[in-house]
């Protein structure tokens, strides 16, 4: 376990060790990123260093310290955000090295433009490495028999018309590589560091707050960041829960749905042509979405009855059996998965916390740990991102050290009614899709009345969650950009189908027996 460096002085910002990251092979054949654990560490994380040297004014030669407890997504975006509003950040994380993890996620058009708005060099970046909802149709379809029933066209039509970047598809892992790649600086993110407990200091101790962690080493900051997920240490600390309890013995809650995931190289009718699907049947429904390189990512929600119950030993008899029936759109999926490579956890998320602040004197949480909501409205990064932009944009106004603690409740002020909305939103769409299940025996009566309020319902859903939009880009730029990734999308996925097919593996997926409303957007 590597231990952080010694001070080289009360303020001065060590110099860059800007060392190679190692590379190394995935079990999905991708790169591993790693920070190297032995990195020289800003000068004030040392634990000698005296307190009582830290002038209230915040200046260039004393800038505020923030310490970010986690360095996930939203932990390192945080960092980035941060370090541009000049402040002295160190991330905190646990693991001794980043390793690939979970397939892709849906960053949405705010969550774009708040990256864009960061830095212009990370947008390009991110955009080399995803692909785009542009031209592609995203929606509801039956899960029985595959069709379409309603489809949600604000996606493409309202970032086209208020001249904002798509929503793109990237992997976890790639987008962390680019975060990482964006920071440039192996000082700032330690590795094998791991939060235990935090404690808000008087001013006449220093003021600021107190770090330990787990191998028992201080650390004085002005700021605690907790970004460590829905299951952070900060956040048990900060609204006294029980500390390192995961699952029923946590206070979050189980949204009834145990989570089965797959990334196999497939090539499906509509590869090219969705962006993503929700498969809906009796008690469970299943999501797919086209990933890069010839992959899709699929998304089995199984209702469960109660949360902790033991994974399967063959997850894909169990979800062959449990699926008995459904579209060969979503049997097909499950069959070309190799069962040791699907993962399987518990749906958790939180009720919004309107009733208590999530800043705790110079304590404050972002991300999961604040708002942790549902994965089906594909926000959960995009939230992230905004909250680590408008706590840079905070604390640029703050002057003095004394000011913090007012910086950060207002940081919660700012956030909380948004947040908890998008929560309200994530649970309501899964709250709907319980309902509409039992009804898909009278599915054309669902049509009649519910489709023609549905195209509404859904504009007005993801026009707010699009809403929150600090740089725009024009809408022919951003139509040029993403075409120019479908291109390379495409490329890149039949060069991995060709390979694949050459070792023996069979990619291709059944027929279209079903009118495909992509082939309109496409040709519009």
């Amino acid at each position: 376990m590597a231990a952080l460096a010694p001070a080289l002085g009360a303020f001065t910002r060590a110099a860059p060790a800007r060392r190679p990251r190692t590379l190394g092979k995935s079990t999905r054949g991708r790169p591993i990123s790693r920070v190297s654990p032995r990195a020289a560490a800003p000068a004030w994380l040392d634990t000698e260093s005296p307190r009582d040297s830290v002038p209230d004014d915040v200046s260039a030669e004393a800038p505020l310290r923030v310490l970010v407890a986690g360095g996930g997504l939203g932990g390192l975006f945080a960092a980035i955000c941060l370090r541009n509003a000049g402040a002295d950040v160190a991330v905190l994380e646990r693991t001794g090295e980043y390793r690939p993890f979970g397939g892709p996620i849906q960053l949405a058009s705010n969550g774009v433009s708040t990256i864009k708005a960061t830095s212009e060099k990370l947008f390009n970046a991110v955009h080399k490495v995803s692909r785009p909802f542009w031209k592609t149709t995203s929606g509801i379809r039956d899960g029985l028999k595959g069709s379409w029933m309603f489809t949600f066209g604000a996606i493409t039509e309202l970032p086209d018309e208020m001249d904002l970047p798509f929503s793109i598809c990237v992997d976890r892992s790639d987008l962390q590589e680019q975060l990482l790649q964006e920071i440039d600086d192996e000082n700032i993110v330690q590795m094998n560091s791991a939060f235990a407990k935090y404690e808000n200091l008087d001013e006449k101790d220093g003021g600021g707050v107190l770090v330990t962690l787990e191998d028992g080493r201080e650390i004085h900051a002005d700021i605690l960041l907790g970004a460590d997920g829905i299951w952070s240490k900060v956040r048990s600390q900060l609204f006294n829960e029980p500390s390192g309890v995961k699952g029923a013995g946590s206070t979050a809650s189980f949204t009834g749905y145990k989570l089965f995931s797959g990334l196999p190289i497939f090539k499906p009718y509509y590869y090219e042509d969705v962006g993503y699907s929700a498969f809906i049947g009796p008690d469970h429904y299943f999501v797919t979405c086209p990933d890069r390189k010839g992959r899709v990512q699929w998304y089995g929600f199984i209702k469960a009855s109660k949360p902790n119950s033991p994974d399967q030993e063959d997850p894909v008899k169990f979800l062959e059996s449990t699926l008995e029936g459904w579209a060969p759109e979503v049997l097909e999926l499950i069959k070309a998965t190799d069962p040791d490579s699907i993962e399987q956890r518990d749906l958790w998320d939180r009720f919004p916390s309107v009733t208590k602040s999530w800043a705790d004197g110079n304590v404050t949480l972002l991300g999961d740990s604040a708002h942790a909501t549902m994965p089906n409205i594909g926000q959960g990064a995009g939230l992230a991102f905004e909250d680590g932009y408008e706590l840079g944009e905070i604390l640029k106004t703050v002057k003095k050290r004394s000011d913090v603690k007012t910086a950060l409740q207002e940081f919660y002020r700012k956030r909380i009614i948004r947040t908890a909305a998008v929560q309200g939103l994530g649970r309501m769409n899964s709250e709907a899709i319980k309902i509409l299940t039992p009804l898909l025996p009278i599915r054309p009566l669902v049509e009649y009345f519910i489709g023609p309020f549905l195209p509404l319902v859904f504009r007005v859903q993801f026009g707010y969650c699009y809403s929150f939009a600090p740089e725009k880009m024009r809408a022919m730029e951003a139509r040029q950009l993403a075409d120019e990734m479908r291109q390379r999308h495409r490329d890149e996925a039949e060069v991995a189908w060709r390979e694949a097919e050459a070792t023996g593996v069979e990619v291709n997926g059944v027929e279209n027996k079903h009118e495909n409303p992509a082939m309109e957007v496409i040709a519009n």
